[in-house]
């Protein structure tokens, strides 16, 4: 790879890193804020979900941008908001104020996260495509977990403002370095054509070592997007389909529970915070493994059977750890497990999803995966908000989210049934990433 390249991809890899961070602040922050001002759990999981929320509206209403004015001019744009909702967070006077402030900040992220994956792709050489997208994928549990890192001194000693500030200044020198240094998607440049395109085209082909072209290719005719969704939602592919997104739902609603109450969860029951931020650190360290090793295995074995044994071993993994979370030193080992195993069953769905679909389809299906998963991320940390407000016990909550990881195994194992009844006839699907 090209340094021009290489410099692309760092820099989204950077980001997403950062988006990670800032996400994660919330809950780092939480067990403190809770204290410091009186939050109910209810409201507190209002709180929690806040960012996945604003994430959902980026996604939906923000991305679509990209198509028109440009996936460098979005992250930027993206980048400006995130770096408005940071200092605002600093700020926050009461938890109303904070919550407008964190969904303002998902919003940005949401809007960006997108762009980002693309870009990665586009500027990843065929060779290292694999590879650099399986760290990708890790990027955003590296970055909460640095959080966690950073939390731990940082909250005790300066307060829970501090680490908004982090995240604020971060995202703010990143802006900088991506307004300088982020190329723009050739793929924009061929498709919608700006005013200069050829020219920026030629410049973008010379710093990664391609001839320059004498003229924009012609723009062939490609399926319309109500082909696309008639695709997902046609007979046998519906069934795949609704598989796949109930899934996908199942196994990102336990996690985000996991990964925005854990902290909260063992502070209370040690009453130290700075284990409750540890554990919650530990548990993404864990997501960050599970990511890498999913990874190396579906080298080697067939990407779904490895994806049903992460989702089950995650729902056992959940029940033990309702049964032992109140002794410390095992809590923080099989919070590690914990994960490892639901962040290599999101990177599973990330690889058994394209299959599913035929190319003119393949980016309706997994987006809306992937936006359906936002809208459980948001529902699930309000809903155990309230169970703990009604006086559910954290032991059972555990128990109760290792259903839908076990129902997501099952999900699966009717995709692979359904995929092994296509006949030849059938029009050829996506290769398997595995």
């Amino acid at each position: 790879m090209s340094r021009f390249q290489v410099m692309a991809v760092v820099i989204a890899l950077t980001l997403i890193l950062i988006d990670g961070f800032d996400v994660a602040a919330m809950a780092y922050a939480a067990p403190v804020l809770s204290r410091e001002w009186g939050i109910q759990p209810a409201a507190l999981g209002f709180l929690l979900s806040a960012s996945l929320f604003g994430m959902a509206a980026g996604s939906i209403f923000l991305t679509p941008l990209a198509d028109k004015i440009g996936r460098r001019r979005l992250t930027l744009i993206s980048l400006v908001v995130i770096s408005i909702g940071m200092v605002a967070s600093v700020f926050a006077g009461d938890a109303t104020q904070l919550l407008v402030f964190r969904i303002v900040t998902g919003l940005g992220v949401g809007g960006m996260m997108a762009n980002l994956n693309v870009l990665v792709s586009e500027y990843s050489s065929n060779k290292r495509r694999g590879s650099i997208m399986g760290i990708y994928t890790a990027g955003y549990p590296i970055g909460a977990t640095i959080g966690g890192l950073v939390a731990g001194p940082l909250i005790p000693n300066f307060g829970w403002h501090s680490l908004f500030a982090v995240g604020a200044v971060l995202t703010i020198i990143m802006l900088v370095v991506s307004w300088i240094w982020l190329p723009e998607s050739l793929d924009y440049l061929f498709t919608r054509r700006p005013a200069g395109a050829l020219k920026r085209v030629n410049n973008i082909l010379a710093k990664i070592g391609r001839p320059a072209l004498d003229a924009l290719p012609a723009i062939t005719a490609t399926g319309k997007e109500q082909s696309a969704i008639g695709e997902i939602l046609t007979t046998p592919i519906r069934f795949r389909t609704f598989m796949l997104w109930a899934g996908y739902g199942c196994l990102v609603a336990a996690y985000y529970f996991a990964n925005t109450w854990t902290p909260k969860i063992i502070a209370g029951v040690t009453g130290d915070n700075s284990i409750g931020v540890t554990t919650g650190t530990i548990a993404n360290a864990g997501g960050i493994l599970g990511c890498f090793v999913f990874s190396a295995l579906a080298v080697r074995y067939r990407a779904r059977p490895l994806l049903v044994i992460a989702l089950l071993g995650s729902a056992a993994a959940y029940v033990v750890f309702s049964m032992l979370f109140t002794q410390i030193t095992l809590a923080m080992v099989l919070a590690l497990f914990l994960g490892m195993l639901t962040t290599a069953g999101i990177a599973g769905f990330y690889t058994v999803s394209p299959e599913i679909y035929s190319a003119r389809a393949r980016a309706t299906g997994v987006g809306w995966m992937i936006g359906l998963g936002r809208l459980v991320s948001i529902v699930a940390p309000i809903l155990v908000g309230y169970l703990l407000a009604g006086g559910w016990k954290p032991e059972n909550i555990f128990v109760l989210f290792a259903a839908p990881l076990a129902a997501s195994a099952l999900c699966i194992v009717a995709l692979a049934f359904s995929l092994k009844r296509q006949t030849r006839s059938t029009e050829p699907v996506a290769a398997t990433l595995s």
